[in-house]
């Protein structure tokens, strides 16, 4: 699955952008998740880290330039599409690796051509990375390394192969971002990194390093499900 980010302050111009994608994702077969923002901060604070993003570059606040730059400063490679109606500005996207750019009002023919384009550069890449609020400032993970989410009090403990550390964030925002990349709920503290299950029995999940984690009743079915189901399906 794709994850998909369309950064613009206007809602009608999110509403269009998530149409064309929705009509493109039909047409072509491809399962794509839409995220959207109404500007350039949230996006940034909000820690995702998307495989494409349109991103307007005229905003209040952080405009779409420096948007772009804090996320390459940040090490985020994802492949980006300014959405504007400044074309002189947008030739600049070559200063952050943009990959193109489109004219508002958008064209369907020129955006799926354009989008067919980042979709096929960004499945190459298989990114998996996300961006993690934590006391010291925004901290980035590859999906791969963490083990499970832990949810402690009012915070959250991310157990990675690396080891472990405390961040900030809701649990419903973290199965968001990281379902999609095979993780399920045992309960309603542990957020489990499928890839990293190693033994079930009746009602405990161990994980690589040892750890057993209590499965709840109310959860061991769609856990179970999604631990059996194929890769990709």
């Amino acid at each position: 699955m794709l994850r998909v980010a369309i950064v613009d302050d206007e809602a009608e111009v999110r509403a269009e952008l998530s149409s064309l994608i929705a009509r493109y994702a039909d047409e072509h077969g491809v399962r794509i998740l839409v995220n959207e923002y109404a500007d350039g901060r949230g996006f940034i604070e909000s820690g995702a880290v998307e495989d494409i993003v349109l991103l307007d570059i005229e905003m209040p606040g952080i405009n779409g330039m420096d948007t772009a730059r804090l996320l390459r400063k940040g090490g985020v490679s994802s492949e980006i599409i300014f959405v504007t109606n400044m074309a002189r500005y947008a030739i600049k996207g070559y200063e952050v690796g943009a990959l193109d750019f489109v004219v508002k009002p958008v064209r369907y023919t020129s955006f799926a051509f354009k989008f067919r384009r980042a979709v096929e550069a960004a499945s190459r890449k298989g990114s998996s990375r996300i961006g993690v609020g934590t006391r010291e400032g925004l901290r980035y993970i590859d999906t791969d390394d963490i083990v499970y989410v832990e949810v402690m009090g009012h915070k959250l403990i991310y157990h990675g192969t690396r080891g472990s550390f405390e961040a900030w964030g809701t649990l419903k925002d973290v199965c968001k971002t990281l379902e999609p990349f095979g993780f399920a709920l045992c309960n309603a503290c542990y957020l489990v990194n499928l890839a990293h299950v190693v033994a079930v029995s009746q009602d405990m999940v161990t994980v690589e390093g040892g750890d057993e984690l209590k499965m709840s009743r109310g959860r061991k079915r769609s856990f179970m499900d999604a631990l059996t189901r194929p890769m990709g399906s």
